[in-house]
């Protein structure tokens, strides 16, 4: 066997041991999903809003996130959990890493009648408001999971504490255009 191919066939593993080992799991029905919407809300100005896809209820919910947009350095403005399907939980966490542009957003539920976990459903979890600062030019914006020392990974915890690995969805959509003005 020649050299090559030794290394063609190790390489042909790795590959497919790590799609393995990243592809969505979820050991109870179908595959939950975090979708991202991103907007553009004016220039160098953004809005994510995280939802949740899940058929089983959820005890906690860990979506961290990194960002960019060209050379210009970004900023975490706020993130909103109110009027969100986690507003009840006992926990709700925004962790931002402002020199490595990275971030985590989550939550945990208490899971008593007064903090009860997340329900089977669909909905918004989290908004986060973003937005570039200092006198470098914004280029285009870009959302997407990461993984980050101690224990921060994209998942979601059902209530007995199994972990799902759910699908990412990104959808970035541009701010309607103001209407034209009318002449006087």
């Amino acid at each position: 066997m020649s050299f090559k191919l030794v290394v063609a066939c190790i390489a042909m593993g790795l590959c497919l041991t790590a799609g393995v080992a990243f592809a969505q799991d979820d050991p109870i029905g179908k595959v939950d999903t975090v979708s991202l919407y991103v907007e553009t809300i004016a220039d160098g100005k953004w809005m994510v809003s995280a939802h949740v896809w899940n058929d089983e209820e959820l005890a906690a919910i860990d979506i961290p996130l990194k960002y960019t947009a060209g050379i210009a350095k970004i900023f975490v403005d706020s993130v909103v959990f109110k009027g969100t399907r986690i507003e009840g939980f006992a926990l709700k966490s925004s962790q931002v890493d402002t020199v490595k542009q990275i971030m985590d957003v989550g939550g945990i539920a208490f899971m008593d009648p007064v903090k009860p976990p997340l329900p089977v459903g669909k909905g918004e979890v989290a908004r986060i408001f973003l937005s570039a600062k200092g006198e470098k030019k914004p280029g285009a914006f870009a959302i997407d999971t990461t993984a980050y020392p101690p224990n921060s990974s994209l998942m979601l915890v059902d209530v007995n504490a199994k972990t799902i690995v759910p699908a990412l969805k990104i959808e970035y959509k541009k701010a309607a255009a103001a209407p034209p003005a009318k002449k006087q």
